[in-house]
């Protein structure tokens, strides 16, 4: 019987052990397109470790919104566990235009960031896990579908549903346009404008990440704020209920939005989420 565990609060958390000197290390990786750059960070020492991919959501980048990915990566790497992160194509340090990012290219290249992390000596390649951050999470679980051998998923905020789901606002608003030019221009508040391509949209109306999520059977953790007003929180425990997991746990950070109050300095939710994810990990991988 599968192991289903709904959380709407974390009153505690267990205390980590400290493991060694960190190791930060830039790369760029050769998707046979384009550069893909990203960031391996590790414990120092010889010792075979678990490893992670972070994939970062929406007009975002490898780091993420106030550095959640740098310090989720320091926590993993000083609990000794590595993990890669990187820019899909068109945001943070990527060479070139939005336009080519789909859900396809994305996957593609969180591909080939994951065989780079297996590829490496201190890496134990029975022992990876992912964080989807958002529309990183709908992008992680196209992955695990691709790559069945991943023990663990975290998913922060994540999408959770088949076809345009929570993207319906931007189909109403932008879907047209991008249909009769080939793209279409996003406007965001905290950052410059993005260029969309019509095969985004294409490739969403067709998605069915959630359904696929029934052939995986790693745990499956998904973590949301009780505030978020971008993907309903609910998105959490739908997609453990959707998955093929005997453990998998939704948890739900009361008080918390969408990017779990990363920004408001008198705010701890971002705290709590750094810490489960990692203890998550550091139990499950």
């Amino acid at each position: 019987m599968k192991r289903l565990i709904c959380s709407v609060l974390v009153l505690a958390f267990v205390s980590l052990n400290a493991f060694a000197d960190v190791l930060s290390t830039p790369l760029t990786l050769d998707n046979g397109e384009y550069e893909i750059p990203a960031i391996m960070t590790s414990p120092e020492g010889t010792a075979v470790v678990p490893g992670v991919i972070l994939l970062h959501g929406s007009a975002s980048h490898k780091n993420e919104v106030g550095d959640l990915y740098l310090r989720l990566a320091e926590q993993l790497a000083n609990n000794g566990i590595a993990s890669i992160r990187i820019d899909f194509a068109g945001t943070g340090d990527s060479p070139v235009d939005y336009t080519h990012y789909t859900l396809k290219t994305a996957v593609r290249d969180a591909e080939v960031a994951l065989a780079f992390l297996r590829s490496q000596p201190q890496v134990d390649d029975h022992r990876i896990g992912v964080v989807g951050f958002s529309q990183g999470g709908l992008i992680a679980q196209l992955l695990l579908a691709q790559q069945p051998g991943i023990k663990s998923f975290v998913a922060w905020s994540s999408v959770a549903s088949d076809g345009i789901g929570p993207f319906a606002d931007m189909f109403e608003t932008l879907y047209m346009k991008a249909k009769r030019e080939g793209q279409v221009e996003q406007q965001f508040a905290w950052r410059p404008p993005l260029t969309i391509s019509y095969e985004w949209f294409e490739q969403v109306m067709a998605n069915q990440s959630l359904s696929g999520m029934a052939e995986y059977t790693g745990s499956v953790l998904a973590i949301a704020g009780s505030n978020d007003a971008v993907v309903p929180p609910t998105a959490a425990t739908r997609l453990i209920v959707a998955s093929g997991s005997d453990v998998a746990r939704a948890v739900i950070i009361k008080g918390a939005d969408h990017i779990f109050n990363v920004l408001d300095e008198n705010a701890n939710q971002d705290e709590q989420l750094l810490e489960m994810t990692t203890e998550w990990f550091a139990e499950a991988l």
